[in-house]
């Protein structure tokens, strides 16, 4: 558009993902466009890759919280540990398991990853 700068263009707004969630799109642009990964996508990554670590499982409910700035992640998780797996050792191999996972799927750096152990399950 003629005469249109870009610092005259306005920044995007927070939208809404239900009540009390607001969440600023993420957005990585390229030579065809951009592409914007909701946190929601980054959650449900997660939680998919607790699910492969043998010995652990996401909780029941919001046991993945991201926050997301810029191409950085911060990660939340509430997991369970079959008993009597060393729970040590499970966190570590969930926190290496998570990080690649999210990392190759979207593209962005996981910066930390804090892992509360909610329960032991039989």
């Amino acid at each position: 558009m003629p005469g249109t700068r870009t610092q005259d263009v306005p920044r995007q707004r927070e939208r809404s993902e239900g009540p009390g969630r607001h969440v600023r799109s993420e957005v990585a642009h390229g030579p065809g466009g951009r592409t914007d990964i909701a946190s929601a996508v980054i959650e449900k990554t997660a939680a998919r890759a607790v699910g492969e670590v043998e010995g652990a499982r996401a909780t029941r409910g919001r046991s993945v919280r991201a926050r997301v700035s810029g191409d950085v992640v911060l990660l939340r998780l509430r997991i369970a540990v079959d008993y009597p797996e060393p729970v040590r050792r499970i966190a570590a191999l969930v926190r290496s398991r998570v990080r690649d996972r999210v990392e190759h799927t979207t593209g962005k750096q996981v910066h930390h990853i804090d892992i509360e152990i909610a329960e032991t399950v039989r």
